[in-house]
């Protein structure tokens, strides 16, 4: 979600307003019945000093996925942060997601269903990948220090965590595309305690 921070640039005062009143249309309406005259009204400012910021609705669209991307991914490392055993973090990184996911399902969908720039949605998704598998990497070599995992080659380790990221991913995204992840909730701990089971000493 976007927030003010205290004593921000005017530009950033002003970006920050145009996102948040576009990602509320776009959760409202969906991109296509939404327009910049839409955007410029709800966030108070004129068509031209949106025009100013950005070239088009496209544009902003991808800023706003951008900083919802950026906002889940704070909050599960800040998430797997607070927890101190190998394992909570596992869970912490998975639950936490799943949890974050589901206050954006609607904005989600939209990515799915209204967009067609697969190249944005690629290149942002490859971004965000990139971040997930280095924090389990993190957690797999957090693990063998406190020796609650075994040993795993460094040959290993990224192979490892890109096939728990992508695991993690493909029960993300069936669970948007069935509507059912917010009703999820914790009961991954049990899939999250067979994958730690097979990497335990």
């Amino acid at each position: 979600m976007i927030n003010h921070v205290a004593i921000l640039p005017k530009d950033e005062v002003i970006r920050v307003d145009v996102l948040k009143a576009a990602r509320d249309l776009f959760q409202r309406f969906g991109l296509c019945k939404t327009t910049m005259e839409d955007i410029a009204k709800a966030a108070g400012k004129g068509k031209s000093t949106l025009y100013y910021y950005y070239t088009s609705k496209d544009e902003i669209f991808n800023a706003v996925i951008e900083d919802e991307m950026h906002e889940v991914f704070t909050t599960v490392r800040e998430a797997v942060e607070r927890a101190e055993t190998a394992e909570d973090k596992m869970k912490a990184f998975t639950t936490t997601k799943i949890k974050a996911l589901s206050q954006k399902v609607n904005l989600y969908s939209i990515v799915r269903g209204e967009t067609d720039n697969t190249q944005l949605i690629r290149k942002l998704r490859k971004t965000f990948d990139n971040r997930e598998i280095g924090l389990i990497q993190g957690i797999l070599t957090f693990g063998m220090s406190t020796r609650e995992f075994r040993p795993i080659d460094p040959l290993d380790l990224e192979n490892m965590a890109y096939i728990i990221v992508s695991a993690i991913r493909g029960i993300e995204m069936n669970l948007i595309e069935d509507n059912t992840i917010s009703r999820i909730g914790d009961r991954l701990d049990g899939v999250l305690g067979l994958m730690c089971n097979g990497i335990k000493r």
